[in-house]
């Protein structure tokens, strides 16, 4: 019987494909996540988190304050406390077990609009959303989310307290 020496054709193209099969793959995972993926994950994220939100509110029948805290890339929700709760604190809002927090990564950019900035800052947070326990909610300040050149920015509808997003490249708005 005589041995061959040379690979056939069929045998070269299979480790050609399997070898373009790993590159691919190796690239995808070393490349990471495109602009547009990560603000939509970001997106959906929060979209779930002030669904929670929004259920707590009706469950605990008391209105919900949303906050946006800039120094600490945080939104944190919680029941309107009154003041004696407020002074009875031992620790801070953001801090407080019956808080809801929602934290950013560090390659999402978050700004509020032009109503913000109009209205200062007296406290260390900016108030955003206020959902009611009928089913309701008010935006006091729309939130805006930046990744790159690609931008996204939250209202509350007013009837039924769900997030309304619209996409845009942030002409007209003002970074905070």
């Amino acid at each position: 019987m005589l041995r061959r020496s040379v690979f056939t054709l069929v045998e070269i193209i299979v480790v050609l494909v399997i070898i373009m099969m790993i590159t691919g793959i190796a690239v995808a995972s070393l490349r990471g996540e495109s602009p547009a993926v990560t603000l939509n994950r970001t997106s959906l994220e929060f979209e779930a988190f002030l669904a929670r939100v929004r259920f707590l509110c009706a469950e605990s029948g008391r209105d919900y304050l949303v906050h946006f805290y800039p120094d600490k890339k945080l939104v944190a929700a919680h029941v309107e406390f009154s003041e004696e709760e407020k002074e009875n604190m031992e620790y801070e809002i953001t801090e407080h077990p019956e808080v809801q927090r929602f934290s950013f990564g560090d390659e999402i950019e978050l700004f509020t609009v032009e109503a913000a900035e109009e209205s200062g800052m007296e406290e260390d947070f900016i108030e955003l959303f206020r959902f009611y326990p009928t089913g309701g909610a008010s935006c006091i300040n729309r939130l805006g989310l930046r990744v790159e050149n690609l931008s996204a920015f939250f209202d509350i509808s007013f009837f039924n307290g769900q997030l309304i997003r619209s996409d845009g490249d942030g002409v007209g708005v003002e970074k905070r």
